[in-house]
C-alpha cells in the first residue's frame, strides 16, 4: 500500500510504500514508458519516477516502519517535488490510454492518482480543485511538459515555502504549450493569476536551482 507525507516546507511529498507496492509502480512506469507512443523520449522525464521509486525500495532514500497492532513492516520513501509528481502521474495516465493494460496496471494507476489527490487536498483544501483540474490537462501537453519542467521546478523551489502551494496551480498552468498566449492575454486585460515567463528564463537558460529545503 502506498502512503504519503507532506514535506515540512511545502516543496512536495514523501512517497512511501513497502517493497512490493513500490516495485509495482516501478514496473508500471517502465511498461508505459517503453510501450506507449505518447512517450517519445524513452530516457526522459517519466522514467524519473521509476528511478525514484527504485532508489526508495533499494533503501537508498527514506526508511521507516509501519506499525499495525503488533505487526511491524519496513517501508521506504522518496521525496518528490509537487510539480514533478503531479506531472509524472498525469503523463503516466495519458500514456496508458494508448496501450493494452490489465486490472493490475489500472489498480496501481488508481492508487497513485488517489494518493496525489489526497495529498493535494491535505496540503491546500481551498486550492485543491484548481490544482487537480490543471493536472488533468497536463496529459494533453505531454511533449511540451518535458521541455519546460526543469525551468518550472527551478522557479518553484526558489519561492518562499508558503508561496509554493499557493502558486502551484499557476505553475502547472505554465506547463501548457499555449501558456505564452495566456500570459499576453492577461497582460492586455490587466488580469492577475499568471506567472510571467520572465520568471522561468534564468532556469531555462541553464541556471542552477537555488539551494532549498523540503
Amino acid at each position: 500500500m502506498l502512503q504519503f507525507d507532506l514535506t515540512k516546507r511545502h516543496a512536495g511529498i514523501v512517497l512511501w510504500g513497502d517493497t512490493w507496492s513500490l516495485r509495482a509502480v516501478h514496473d508500471l512506469v517502465h511498461k508505459v514508458n517503453e510501450e506507449s507512443p505518447v512517450v517519445q523520449n524513452k530516457e526522459g522525464f517519466l522514467l524519473g519516477l521509476a528511478y525514484d521509486v527504485r532508489k526508495a525500495y533499494e533503501g537508498q532514500r527514506e526508511k521507516a516502519v509501519r506499525e499495525y497492532f503488533e505487526d511491524r513492516c519496513p517501508i521506504y520513501g522518496v521525496q518528490i517535488l509537487w510539480p514533478v509528481v503531479i506531472a509524472q502521474v498525469a503523463l503516466l495516465r495519458a500514456g496508458m490510454a494508448f496501450i493494452p493494460t490489465d486490472r493490475m496496471d489500472q489498480s496501481v494507476m488508481y492508487e497513485l492518482e488517489h494518493l496525489v489527490d489526497r495529498a493535494v487536498r491535505e496540503a491546500t483544501p481551498a486550492g485543491a480543485d484548481e490544482i487537480l483540474e490543471q493536472m488533468k490537462r497536463l496529459g494533453e501537453a505531454h511533449a511540451h511538459v518535458e521541455t519546460v519542467i526543469d525551468s518550472r521546478c527551478g522557479y518553484f523551489v526558489s519561492l518562499p515555502p508558503k508561496q509554493r502551494v499557493t502558486q502551484l496551480a499557476m505553475l502547472l498552468a505554465s506547463l501548457d504549450s499555449m501558456y505564452g498566449f495566456r500570459v499576453e492575454l492577461a497582460r492586455r486585460n490587466g488580469a492577475e493569476g499568471v506567472i510571467s515567463l520572465d520568471s522561468f528564463e534564468p532556469y531555462a537558460a541553464g541556471a542552477e536551482w537555488p539551494d532549498f529545503q523540503w
